[in-house]
């Protein structure tokens, strides 16, 4: 947690104690107090927790560069290694590679040939990896990584596709 997060949470708690004491001014019957009780709890929660995402979204910015696939023949797999930047000056806890690999088939005049259809590879075409790549980053500096997942050996054409969230 950020000072940001810190001043947030203290003005969203004046908030809520000033509307409680303005409810508990202004109304008198109790039922409609405890409606208003409810949605004064409501808005505050909804509060805090829309302005926690706002403060996570601009504390927590990285950057991938330097991504590189490697097919490892050997183990019908690929090492992946690269460099996360962190572009703030608050440490980021744990950054994610959300990693699909696509097998492209099909298309070009070919799909339109009478004996296409048996040639067409059947199943998935593609594989969907989530993996863990750094633990702890401080702000303002980089580390390098490197990772190694499973090949799908029935993959021929394949193209890549990446993104980085941090938390």
């Amino acid at each position: 947690m950020t000072i940001f997060h810190f001043i947030v949470c203290i003005v969203c708690l004046l908030a809520f104690v000033l509307g409680c004491v303005i409810i508990f001014i202004k109304v008198k019957q109790l039922h409609t107090a405890i409606a208003c009780y409810f949605i004064n709890i409501l808005i505050t929660s909804i509060l805090i927790y829309s302005l926690f995402l706002t403060i996570e979204q601009y504390t927590k910015q990285a950057e991938i560069s330097n991504v590189k696939f490697i097919r490892n023949l050997r183990t019908e797999s690929v090492v992946i290694s690269g460099r996360v930047t962190n572009k703030t000056k608050f440490d980021i806890n744990k950054c994610f590679l959300e990693l699909t690999i696509t097998n492209k088939v099909g298309g070009g005049e070919g799909a339109f040939k009478a004996d296409s259809s048996k040639t067409i590879q059947r199943g998935s075409n593609s594989v969907h990896y989530d993996i863990q790549i750094i633990k702890t980053l401080p702000g303002n500096t980089y580390k390098d990584f490197q990772a190694q997942i499973p090949f799908p050996p029935q993959f021929v054409n394949v193209e890549f596709y990446h993104l980085l969230h941090c938390i």
